[in-house]
């Protein structure tokens, strides 16, 4: 008999985690993206969900835009709407091959700003030399890592960051139940890939923020509208200002969370 979808995801969420034991996080990470060209994170069926999330990054940056480092860029899913208000961006990833796609995309929509390298934010080498950056930012690429890496992690960027530098992040708000839904209903999106999600990984970012010479400047969770009716309907995102506005839904019911840390 063949496997549903639904029931093949089921039995790999029960059986991944003893499966990848033994292998290290940028391996499992790298590993899958080389292997897997998911259509949820391409720029171009992503346009109007790519905006929205876009603009509420730019409205968080301060002072020069002139130098921008985002991690975990993949396909580009954000970074060109990222790159069309800012000097230039250094867009970077541990997967070689979601690089190359990106590339691709660089060529083909024929775009001047974005510098693209391989880097392994658990793993890092001194890739850009004494380049420092006037921010640092990411879409849903927190919760990929070990909440006790993290520490190293701010650490490490931060030390490229320049003074009154923001680090600004949007990441899965890990109190909404429907992400686990999210990983069942769609191809390429896997529990063990995604797990994170399910931790005190934000908790754990902040304090990592804190500890090193960071001040938290937003921990504000948003959004209702999902990103296919985002997609069809960009209008509809008027609908997550309402939402927004009741706590108790806010806090449970609005999927993600917008992480903004300043240099002192």
């Amino acid at each position: 008999m063949v496997e549903t979808h639904h029931n093949a995801k089921f039995r790999y969420m029960r059986k991944s985690g003893k499966k990848n034991l033994n292998k290290s996080n940028s391996s499992i990470q790298s590993n899958f993206y080389n292997t897997h060209s998911a259509d949820y994170l391409s720029y171009e069926k992503n346009i109007p969900y790519a905006r929205y999330l876009g603009k509420i990054v730019l409205n968080q940056l301060s002072g020069n835009k002139d130098q921008i480092l985002e991690v975990g860029a993949g396909q580009g899913r954000f970074t060109f709407e990222i790159a069309s208000r800012v000097g230039s961006i250094y867009a970077t990833d541990v997967s070689v091959e979601e690089l190359k796609i990106l590339k691709k995309k660089i060529r083909l929509i024929n775009v001047n700003n974005i510098s693209v390298y391989h880097y392994d934010l658990l793993n890092p080498v001194n890739t850009f030399g004494k380049e420092t950056w006037d921010h640092i930012l990411g879409f849903f690429i927190l919760h990929h890592l070990p909440k006790e890496k993290l520490n190293d992690v701010v650490y490490n960027l931060q030390k490229k960051l320049s003074k009154n530098g923001r680090m600004i992040f949007i990441e899965p708000n890990n109190l909404y139940p429907f992400h686990l839904v999210e990983m069942l209903i769609t191809p390429d999106m896997e529990w063990e890939i995604e797990k994170g999600i399910y931790t005190d990984y934000i908790g754990c970012f902040k304090k990592a923020c804190r500890k090193n010479g960071m001040r938290i400047i937003s921990s504000r969770k948003f959004g209702f509208v999902p990103p296919p009716v985002i997609n069809r309907l960009p209008a509809s995102t008027h609908l997550d200002y309402m939402v927004e506005k009741i706590p108790v839904v806010r806090e449970i019911f609005c999927p993600f969370i917008l992480l903004t840390a300043e240099k002192i």
